[in-house]
């Protein structure tokens, strides 16, 4: 069984001035005495049989050792040793609860996790298949209402305008001998664009379009200006 330590919080009773005593009279005719002194401490300041047992059967298991030639420090180390023994099962079987605790905790957030994902991948999935079959019904109709050829050639306006989209418009390019000047003509041939590095800080773009005359007049004129250390862009279209 494992030691209860004895007490050692023990306190003197204090008071201002005498002790004050009321007198009680019994009903046999003697006086009794009623401590009505108002006391500091009073709570811990009794040292009361139970404490006075238990060192005094402490102090007798110890003697009776003595006497009977045992050998204290093997019995110290005997009972530290099972004192330890106490301690770190108690410790073992808390820290297990613990790590139980935050293994089953771990496990909910996996599990919240994974259902946040498989959610969102779910109302994705819905809102895709939602829109597919919107413009899907969409064409059909304008298919229906402007015959094959004006919805064929409808979808591959829609498929061209992707492409440009990513960046992949097809253009036919040209350097100039010096490298200053780069046009680009696509590849319908209406639109060109020519780019002039007038210098290390300017670089001029002008946008041309194609008259029915086969000639290109100007569109708009855009002119990019580098910092001198290079770290701000500013751009001036006409």
């Amino acid at each position: 069984m494992a030691w209860e330590l004895l007490p050692v919080n023990y306190t003197d009773a204090v008071w201002s001035g005498l002790k004050r005593y009321n007198t009680i009279t019994n009903e046999d005719g003697t006086v009794s005495f009623q401590d009505v002194t108002a006391y500091s401490n009073k709570e811990k300041s009794f040292f009361g049989a139970r404490d006075a047992n238990r060192m005094n059967e402490a102090l007798n298991t110890l003697m009776s050792m003595v006497e009977n030639g045992s050998d204290l420090y093997e019995a110290f180390q005997n009972y530290f040793t099972a004192q330890k023994g106490l301690f770190e099962d108690e410790a073992n079987t808390k820290q297990d609860g613990f790590t139980a605790y935050i293994t089953a905790l771990e496990a909910e957030g996996d599990n919240v996790i994974n259902s946040l994902k498989t959610d969102y991948r779910t109302e994705m999935d819905t809102f895709e298949s939602q829109q597919q079959a919107l413009f899907t019904t969409w064409f059909e109709f304008v298919k229906s209402q402007l015959g094959e050829d004006v919805a064929g050639n409808l979808q591959n306006q829609i498929t061209a305008l992707d492409t440009k989209t990513d960046g992949f418009d097809p253009r036919a390019t040209t350097f100039s001998a010096d490298g200053k000047t780069i046009t680009e003509i696509d590849s319908a041939g209406n639109k060109k664009i020519e780019t002039v590095f007038t210098s290390d800080t300017v670089i001029t773009q002008k946008l041309f379009k194609k008259e029915s005359n086969g000639s290109y007049s100007l569109v708009n004129t855009k002119t990019i200006t580098f910092s001198a250390d290079g770290l701000n862009i500013t751009e001036e279209v006409v």
